[in-house]
């Protein structure tokens, strides 16, 4: 029953692709792209949609996988005191020159369940022209009215 290994070595499926589908459904999203764990997803994101004239701000208790995609990504780096809006927010104006500034956070810190103020985050990103990262592996499945996290 089922594959003899990873995605990776055996190639994509039809049941990969149905799985990426229900994921999406759930989420009531346009598609989804399944990752083997989230440290591969956080690794292979910011690297891809960053360069040198970008910016990435960063909530100081992020997760270690955001932690280290940021690190392997070649924008700017900030990183805001955790759930602190007035320091993202000084943050975000000490980035203002940047081409594209990406808020990150997790929605659900899993150290100590903590819940992102994402109402606020969005409006500040919606203030500063910046967009919005949500990490949810530690909140969906099991955290909100639907279970589909925090947003």
């Amino acid at each position: 029953f089922g594959l003899s290994s990873v995605r990776f070595i055996c190639g994509t499926q039809s049941i990969h692709k149905q799985l990426e589908r229900d994921i999406a459904r759930f989420h009531e999203m346009d598609d989804t792209i399944l990752y083997p764990s989230c440290f591969d997803a956080n690794a292979g994101l910011f690297e891809a949609i960053l360069g040198p004239e970008d910016a990435i701000i960063s909530d100081a208790l992020n997760h270690a996988s955001i932690i280290d995609g940021v690190r392997l990504c070649k924008a700017r780096r900030f990183r805001y005191t955790h759930m602190d809006m007035q320091d993202l927010e000084s943050k975000l104006i000490e980035a203002k020159d940047a081409r594209v500034r990406l808020i990150a956070t997790d929605g659900v810190f899993s150290m100590d369940g903590d819940v992102a103020p994402l109402r606020d985050i969005c409006d500040l990103a919606e203030k500063h022209d910046a967009l919005v990262f949500i990490d949810e592996c530690h909140a969906t499945g099991f955290f909100g009215e639907t279970g589909r996290g925090t947003i």
